[in-house]
């Protein structure tokens, strides 16, 4: 009998060993706050404002703006009768004046390009009276390459600062080097920069202002940027997580990204889910692997129930011990009359 007890402790422990290994489990590995978006439904959408709702950080300087194609400009002519009219500065440069002609103004200052542009008129209409002003900012095209997730062209508006950029190519890779972001200007002028400096310490020369034809390269921080480079692809395949995790479902593929961090994506591991055994679908091939792989476009990742979900189901500890109890003590009761017979 005394045997029978000591068996029965025994289990009663190894039953809550497992237990307190499956509270643990149910919010523990790769575990995201389900409530917050986790899916990215990222578009590389074009960063154009309408021109009337355009926001700046202060009022343009009129000696030191450029101005360039898709910049507007609002002209007011007073002469006999008054007229005004908003004009683009085309692809080419050039700013079609009506009933004037076309005057090249592109690469010139906003203050220079106003006098020209009066002098203009003033050929065809002596004596006007002539306001010209900027009415609308120009958009143009940065390249963003290397350690961003989602490198290309992105379109930005004129007085877009870095940080909105790289916001706009999906933010910087996992390994990026936060601390040196190379700008190179279409006068092949290169400038380093901190961008981590401006978010923690406010520097706002570590973000500086882009201008046409920049191209930003972003660095791996890790020596070994091989793997990381081939990661970056131009295919939009989701990678899926399925199984027992709590949000299972398509996420969007981001280079450099392994097993765990997807799983943090679709939530973590469910309580009746298994953290030891982790499979990979790669290219119609089930292989067990671990939190560490590095996910390539197309993979799937599949996490099957836990072990002690299969054997004991969904009922509750206490049920479980109860059944137990109750077996040992039938068994007890029946050896001891055994015994005595």
């Amino acid at each position: 009998m005394l045997k029978m007890l000591l068996i029965f402790f025994k289990i009663i422990i190894a039953i809550i060993n497992i237990s307190d290994a499956r509270a643990q489990n149910s919010h523990g590995f790769g575990y995201f706050d389900a409530s917050i978006e986790t899916k990215s439904n990222h578009t590389n959408t074009s960063f154009t404002p309408k021109n009337s709702e355009f926001a700046l950080e202060k009022p343009v300087n009129p000696k030191s703006y450029i101005v360039g194609p898709g910049d507007v400009l609002g002209i007011n002519v007073k002469t006999i009768e008054k007229m005004f009219f908003s004009a683009i500065v085309g692809p080419a440069g050039d700013l079609l004046i009506p009933g004037v002609g076309s005057v090249q103004i592109s690469g010139l200052s906003l203050d220079s390009s106003i006098i020209y542009i009066k002098d203009r008129i003033l050929r065809t209409f002596k004596n006007a009276v002539i306001d010209v002003s900027l009415v609308g900012l120009k958009s143009f095209k940065v390249s963003l390459f290397g350690a961003v997730n989602e490198p290309g062209f992105i379109t930005v508006q004129a007085f877009t600062r870095l940080d909105e950029a790289l916001s706009l190519a999906g933010g910087l890779h996992v390994d990026a080097d936060e601390n040196n972001l190379l700008i190179k200007s279409k006068d092949s002028d290169s400038n380093f920069v901190d961008i981590k400096d401006y978010l923690l310490n406010g520097n706002i020369d570590q973000n500086p202002i882009l201008n046409q034809g920049d191209r930003i390269q972003a660095f791996f921080n890790s020596s070994d940027k091989l793997g990381q480079t081939i990661s970056l692809t131009l295919k939009r395949i989701p990678i899926f997580v399925s199984g027992f995790v709590n949000t299972p479902g398509p996420f969007k593929y981001f280079p450099g990204y392994n097993v765990g961090d997807y799983i943090g994506f679709a939530g973590g591991i469910s309580e009746i889910g298994s953290s030891n055994k982790i499979f990979l679908i790669r290219k119609n091939k089930k292989i067990k692997t671990n939190d560490l792989e590095i996910v390539l476009p197309g993979d799937q990742i599949f996490i099957p129930e836990g072990t002690f979900s299969v054997i004991f189901g969904k009922n509750s500890f206490l049920q479980n011990l109860t059944a137990l109890f109750s077996i040992i003590s039938t068994y007890t009761i029946i050896s001891d009359r055994v015994v005595s017979n």
